[in-house]
């Protein structure tokens, strides 16, 4: 009995000690796994905020300098693709920039290039810089900027846009486009606008050695009538190119009248001297003529142009001289007769009215025989001086009548009237 009670103490002894063990172990075990995370999250948080410290300082840096290089883009992109465009012609918005923008900076050659002028117009770069000079709209810009260029309106060959700068200074440009696709700028006033001359008709014109094209030319009478597209109102040259002299003069064109004319004294002294024996040979070989005679187509062929029809020579060949010699008169007939004397009238100017037309006034004796029909008196010898004029035109060094500008010339005759000595 009492092994068998031994026996029983040796696992009574043994039962209480393994309690003991999981007692110990137990916290044991818990203990390094609470531990150990603890003190590897302590060691990350502890570097890691230092590190992303140094990264948002580097971000904010880079951040701000690449905004910086973004705004000059944008800045240099806006000042000159939009405000300082890209000059073409073929563009109203840059023509109209492109205009102000030459003011601003006087470049006024630029300027004026892009001016509108209609074809054959006569205003220079000169006219053009003195017109802007004095233009009180465009003064005291130079230190301008231009802000922004509008379009107000816009078809097909017109546009008008507005040029606003810096100040709030506003500029309404219109526009008009040329037959090649290319943008001008009307400028208001810099031209008068189809001012008219006039000059002897077949001349040639030139205004400042510029040739002036004769299709802007009508005819009027003698003369020409040119109605210039556009010319400055300032001081110009004009030439008169004709088959018996050059004539020059200048005036202030904006002190003229539209329509005035320059019609160049005839002053050659050889030519006026031909021109006048010519009057005085024709008007003696017409009175042959008559008395002989001699046919009208043939009077009409000899010494008048193509103005004068055979019809005419009824008036200035027939009965002119019928009334010169007082045929058929009861009392008195003249005979006899002869132009003796011609010179040039010193109180009127002659003039060359046309490239290859003259006006000569002079003066003239014609010496006559008063045939005293039925009284039979002595015939007495009579002369008469007066003063006329004639148009002659001169075709292959040749002259010939191209008017009668004095009725009187070739049917009166009387001797009580003496002009001159």
């Amino acid at each position: 009995m009492e092994n068998g009670e031994n026996n029983n103490l040796v696992p009574n002894t043994e039962v209480p000690t393994v309690p003991v063990v999981e007692q110990t172990t137990q916290p044991v075990i818990n203990t390094p796994v609470q531990s150990e995370p603890q003190v590897i999250v302590q060691a990350t948080n502890s570097e890691q905020p230092k590190q992303k410290k140094k990264l948002d300082k580097n971000l904010i840096v880079r951040l701000a300098v690449v905004l910086v290089v973004v705004l000059a883009i944008a800045a240099y992109f806006v000042f000159f693709f939009e405000w300082k465009p890209k000059e073409d012609p073929s563009d109203p918005k840059s023509v109209a920039y492109t205009y102000i923008n030459s003011i601003i900076e006087k470049d006024f050659s630029r300027s004026f290039k892009y001016a509108y002028l209609p074809n054959n117009s006569f205003v220079d770069g000169d006219d053009y810089f003195s017109f802007i000079s004095n233009n009180k709209k465009y003064n005291n810009i130079s230190d301008k900027k231009i802000d922004s260029v509008n379009k107000i309106d816009k078809s097909q060959t017109n546009a008008e846009y507005e040029v606003i700068l810096d100040d709030n200074t506003n500029y309404n440009l219109k526009l008009n486009m040329d037959s090649s696709g290319n943008w001008f700028v009307v400028v208001d006033n810099l031209y008068i606008e189809d001012w008219k001359i006039e000059v002897p008709g077949g001349s040639k014109l030139y205004i400042d050695d510029t040739l002036v094209d004769n299709s802007l030319a009508k005819k009027s009478d003698n003369h020409d009538i040119y109605t210039i597209p556009a010319i400055a109102p300032s001081k110009k040259e004009f030439k008169i190119v004709t088959s018996f002299d050059e004539y020059k003069t200048s005036f202030d064109v904006a002190g003229s009248n539209s329509g005035d004319k320059i019609i160049p004294e005839l002053n050659k002294e050889d030519e006026i001297n031909s021109s006048l024996e010519y009057i005085k040979d024709t008007w003696n070989s017409l009175y042959k003529d008559y008395l002989s005679n001699t046919p009208k187509t043939d009077v009409l062929k000899d010494y008048f142009d193509s103005s004068f029809k055979e019809e005419d020579m009824d008036k200035y060949y027939t009965k002119s001289f019928d009334s010169l010699t007082r045929k058929g008169n009861k009392n008195s007939v003249y005979t006899n007769i002869e132009l003796s004397d011609i010179k040039i009238n010193e109180n009127k100017k002659s003039y060359i009215e046309g490239n290859n037309i003259i006006k000569i006034e002079f003066g003239y004796r014609v010496d006559f025989l008063v045939d005293y029909v039925y009284s039979g008196s002595t015939d007495s010898k009579e002369y008469m001086t007066r003063y006329s004029s004639i148009e002659l035109i001169k075709d292959n060094n040749k002259y010939k009548i191209h008017k009668i500008t004095d009725e009187k010339l070739l049917n009166y005759l009387k001797y009580i009237d003496k002009e001159f000595k």
